[in-house]
């Protein structure tokens, strides 16, 4: 089993990056999906993507291959008005998955056939729920999950 931690828009808060690191030092993959504010060098082990509000150098979008999957990591400014536009990049690049971020509210759905993961804001969500972040895990036969885990503070 495989097990990802999926983290965005902390917008510069460094001390909730590193709980978040405490509480999940078995994981696979940790990984960012923008607006953090931060260099490469204070996020690691987080890959990141370029958030609408990254002053940094990171890439607007990555590839994650997995075994049965192709997941795009992106930030999803631009996209998360219409998801449409979402699905169109994730079969271009031959993706079955995205995890994005942005919208600061956590997520889960499928839309046509493309499986969609937001972790939310670790720092604050816009739906007036909890900071949170996901766990993402992939079990043998390629099964994907997400369990939202919310921050207390």
């Amino acid at each position: 089993m495989l097990k990802i931690c999926l983290v965005s828009d902390n917008h510069g808060d460094y001390r909730v990056i590193q709980k978040i690191l405490f509480d999940n030092q078995t994981c696979d993959y940790y990984i960012h999906c923008g607006d953090s504010l931060m260099d490469e060098n204070s996020l690691k082990p987080f890959v990141s993507v370029e958030g609408n509000c990254d002053y940094y150098d990171f890439p607007k979008k990555r590839i994650l291959e997995l075994d049965n999957h192709r997941i795009l990591i992106i930030h999803g400014n631009g996209y998360t008005y219409s998801f449409d536009n979402f699905v169109y990049l994730a079969k271009q690049e031959n993706c079955d998955t995205v995890f994005f971020g942005h919208t600061h509210r956590y997520d889960d759905f499928e839309y046509q056939g493309i499986r969609f993961i937001n972790p939310g804001s670790c720092r604050q969500n816009r739906d007036g729920t909890s900071p949170c972040y996901s766990i993402v895990t992939v079990d043998e036969e390629g099964n994907i999950y997400s369990k939202r885990v919310d921050i207390v503070k």
